[in-house]
């Protein structure tokens, strides 16, 4: 994918990196820390004690879109864990895939997958702090840890609602690594990278937030070792010009946004309240 053509191709971390307009903030969410119960159900795969699951949302000034999330030469996307990522048999290489209904199963909801703005087939993914719909009800007595490391207890906000539709995501040029690390439960090897120079997942027409605030979530990440991750995003307002946001490096048009890059900011607790 040439730069050129880039498609339209609790406890928050919290990007201080503030544009004045289109990329506003990344916000890299706490979402869940399995415990002792968690781990001994193996329906599913296998999912270590203290896994955390991290969500990443990007938000956008109001009516801009999130477009792609890209690697190009010279701006590289990763996502990387020290050890392995968490995938649940029944989950997918991409949020859409996954039927809602088996939320409610075992450890299905903190499957790793990438996406533009579902949390499920049917459902979108939302803040924690900013869910106000009740919660799925684990029908095998999971994922009832309420760690206060990781904020609100998703068994009282799980941080997803039921949508009459949802944003088609597409893969280009990544689908076979996609499988490898988000697709596959069995893959245990440590040190596990998600990494493209030509390559993106995408939303064709742009993906917004569910309300004002414009927060779409583009990422779930399971995993019991360090995550980082370095990103470069391509967002767009109708009848304005396309942006692109880089980690590194900017050329020409491009906007550097260090916040692309994890860890590399502050803890911030003020918005899981």
């Amino acid at each position: 994918m040439k730069k050129s053509i880039i498609l339209i191709s609790a406890l928050i971390f919290y990007c201080f990196f503030v544009s004045a307009k289109g990329l506003e903030k990344v916000i890299v969410e706490k979402y869940y820390i399995s415990d002792a119960k968690d781990a001994a159900a193996t329906k599913g795969g296998y999912l270590p004690v203290g896994s955390v699951t991290y969500r990443i949302f990007v938000d956008l000034s109001p009516d801009y879109r999130f477009q792609a999330a890209y690697g190009v030469e010279g701006h590289e996307l990763r996502i990387s864990t020290s050890t392995f990522f968490f995938n649940n048999s029944e989950g997918s290489i991409a949020s859409n895939y996954i039927r809602a209904s088996t939320l409610k199963y075992n450890t299905v909801m903190l499957d790793s997958w990438l996406s533009v703005g579902s949390a499920s087939n049917g459902t979108t993914g939302v803040l924690k702090s900013q869910d106000t719909t009740s919660a799925f009800e684990n029908v095998d007595g999971l994922l009832q840890n309420d760690d206060i490391e990781a904020g609100i207890a998703i068994k009282k906000r799980d941080g997803i609602e039921y949508v009459s539709r949802i944003n088609d995501l597409i893969f280009f040029g990544i689908d076979q690594i996609a499988n490898q690390l988000f697709g596959n439960q069995s893959i245990q090897t440590k040190g596990q990278v998600f990494s493209t120079i030509n390559g993106s997942w995408a939303c064709m027409g742009g993906a917004t937030g569910r309300d004002s605030t414009n927060r779409v979530l583009i990422a779930q990440l399971t995993t019991d070792g360090e995550l980082s991750f370095e990103l470069n995003l391509q967002i767009k307002k109708p009848g304005e010009k396309i942006l692109n946001y880089v980690a590194r490096n900017p050329i020409g048009d491009e906007i550097l946004f260090p916040g692309l890059i994890f860890p590399n900011f502050r803890e911030d607790k003020s918005l899981d309240k």
